[in-house]
């Protein structure tokens, strides 16, 4: 029928054979069912002293790996007038933002 309407048909070379090859349907059903790493979390105690700024929180938090960019958080907390509710104390924090009482 193919050629009927102008079409070259030829058979596949054997290094064409090699190079193309099915993909096994099951292998392919694990990649896709392969659960993904977690991301490791990371927990830190902050204390919080007086007079401590929204800057020295945030850069400690940084170093720490319980945010990723500090300025970020630091634009958060002045946006939401956060930076002048700050308290006193020792804080358990972690890197899953899931976990913080703000949001």
């Amino acid at each position: 029928m193919l050629v009927k309407k102008g079409f070259v048909v030829t058979l596949p070379t054997e290094e064409a054979k090699k190079t193309v090859q099915p993909k096994d349907p099951d292998k392919v059903l694990m990649e896709k069912e392969a659960p993904k790493e977690a991301p490791s979390i990371v927990t830190y105690t902050i204390k919080v002293k007086t007079n401590m700024t929204t800057a020295e929180i945030a850069d400690r938090l940084s170093k720490e790996k319980i945010i990723d960019e500090a300025a970020e958080f630091e634009a958060y907390m002045n946006d939401r007038d956060f930076s002048k509710k700050i308290q006193i104390g020792e804080f358990v924090v972690t890197n899953n933002i899931d976990n913080w009482p703000i949001h």
